[in-house]
């Protein structure tokens, strides 16, 4: 569908929905806007949304005068109502899910450049140096949510037997090679089983370390110097390493045989090492209950920051809104961001029965939110300015975490050069889509180690160079030496 026509989809879309939804009368006559807002479902626990979403209506109602329809949606859905048309207010999009330069580039997104300025002070200073992931050819068309905003890699080792059984240190930090010796004395002790959860997505955050143009078919290294050029993934010799070095742990029986099978580990608590991206002082690894054992992490690579990382999460505004119904979307955002007891509930649940204030001033979930509603904090806005979880009673979380974690970021993050570039793939999208087939052909083998990259690369290079993949990487250089030159 060409830009001109979704647009006009779209408003013919929104003429039809606002002729009968949008405005209620509230018991005093006053008007309150509703607002239809569609986030990623990840699948997790939601029970108790309907009733979480009317608590957080009755605030949201007295303060500003908005209230939301909040639904939780597969990417599956979203997809279907992006290319339909089909009529939102506010709607998740990210670099990973939902692609917000693609659907921005398309002019899907309400451009609220000025607007934030302007009805929104408050939250367009709270956002900071971070509203420059969200610019598209100079304009805004989502709000950044505050969270992780760049990505630490990680193991997550069984602590009770690598320490106290094995007499093995696990230090803060490692290289990413650094963990062969851990897999390598849990699988002599059980020949039978395999130390490295996997499945087919591969280790978490193993290729966090470059910026994905095309991901992760075309990148940018972090390492590289002032000249900043895209190239094909094949010609980073780090990444060649660390599948080089998966293939010889899949070899050495540390992986599962049909790892590029497996859709998921997470129910099989066994596993004595795993991956994860997280950030400084994140307790979601460590809690002994979810496990069964003590869990230490070791980082092995971060903090890098991109504007693929700082995209993680964002809130798009339909282009069809209009001024009215944009601004009532911003001024609800920016409730999110500046009232924390109105966060938690859309974070955590009803105080009381889905969760509970500690002395700390972090929260901690009570079984009913476990149960009914175990959500991630970024599907429905500001994570910063959430209190943070407390995951274990007796190892209370840092009520001030967030501080710590962007001072890290100021003082020790590795920024992507290229951030703040945009790639606009104009004519070359049927040439990435064709990029991205041949790449999942083998994307399961190679990240699992499951495959010698070396016999299976050349096949993909042979494969994507006949696709057009150098004619992408030129038109890539091209906008972004152009970016470059404008930078300066």
């Amino acid at each position: 569908m060409n830009k001109s026509l979704h647009i006009t989809l779209i408003i013919l879309i929104t003429a039809v929905v606002l002729t009968g939804c949008g405005k209620d009368k509230s018991g005093d006559s006053e008007d309150i806007t509703e607002l239809r807002w569609v986030t990623y479902d990840t699948g997790n626990t939601h029970l108790d949304a309907r009733e979480i979403i009317e608590a957080a209506n009755e605030v949201s109602k007295e303060k500003i005068g908005v209230t939301v329809d909040l639904e939780f949606q597969s990417l599956e859905k979203i997809n279907l109502m992006m290319a339909s048309g089909e009529y939102y207010d506010m709607v998740f999009t990210s670099s990973w899910i939902n692609p917000y330069d693609k659907n921005a580039s398309l002019g899907l997104y309400y451009d609220i450049t000025d607007l934030v300025k302007e009805e929104t002070p408050i939250l367009y200073d709270s956002i900071g140096k971070y509203w420059e992931c969200a610019k598209v050819n100079g304009r805004v068309y989502a709000v950044p949510v505050l969270k992780d905003m760049g990505a630490e890699d990680m193991f997550r080792l069984n602590s009770d037997y690598f320490e106290k059984e094995k007499g093995m240190v696990i230090p803060e930090r490692m290289e990413f090679s650094d963990i062969e010796p851990f897999l390598k004395a849990y699988k002599e002790d059980n020949p039978e089983k395999y130390p490295l959860a996997m499945d087919k997505s591969g280790l978490p955050g193993y290729i966090n370390f470059l910026e994905r143009v095309v991901d992760p078919i075309i990148v940018i290294p972090y390492d590289q110097g002032e000249d900043v050029q895209a190239i094909p993934f094949w010609e980073c010799k780090e990444l060649m390493d660390r599948y080089r070095l998966l293939h010889k742990w899949y070899q050495a029986g540390y992986i599962h045989p049909d790892a590029a099978t497996i859709e998921s580990t997470v129910a099989d608590k066994s596993f004595p090492v795993r991956g994860g991206v997280a950030w400084k002082g994140y307790q979601g690894y460590s809690n002994p209950a979810d496990w069964g054992f003590n869990v230490k992490t070791s980082i092995y690579d971060g903090p890098y920051l991109s504007r693929t990382s700082e995209q993680g999460s964002m809130i798009g505004i339909c282009a069809a809104c209009d001024r009215e119904r944009a601004t009532a979307c911003l001024k609800y955002i920016e409730l999110l961001s500046t009232d924390r007891r109105f966060r938690d509930i859309l974070g955590y649940g009803v105080e009381g029965k889905h969760f509970e204030y500690l002395d700390n001033g972090t929260v901690y979930r009570l079984p009913a939110g476990t149960d009914r509603y175990l959500t991630r904090l970024y599907q429905t806005g500001s994570v910063v300015n959430a209190s943070v979880e407390t995951t274990d009673l007796n190892l209370p979380a840092d009520p001030d975490q967030w501080k710590d974690v962007f001072e890290e970021y100021d003082n020790n993050g590795i920024y992507s050069k290229a951030t703040g570039f945009a790639y606009d793939p104009g004519a070359k999208e049927d040439i990435i889509t064709t990029l991205t087939a041949i790449y999942s052909d083998y994307a399961a083998e190679l990240c699992t180690g499951t495959s010698d990259p070396d016999t299976v690369i050349p096949k993909i290079r042979e494969r994507m160079e006949k696709a057009g993949i150098n004619e992408v990487i030129i038109d890539i250089n091209n906008q972004l030496d152009k970016w470059k030159k404008e930078q300066k």
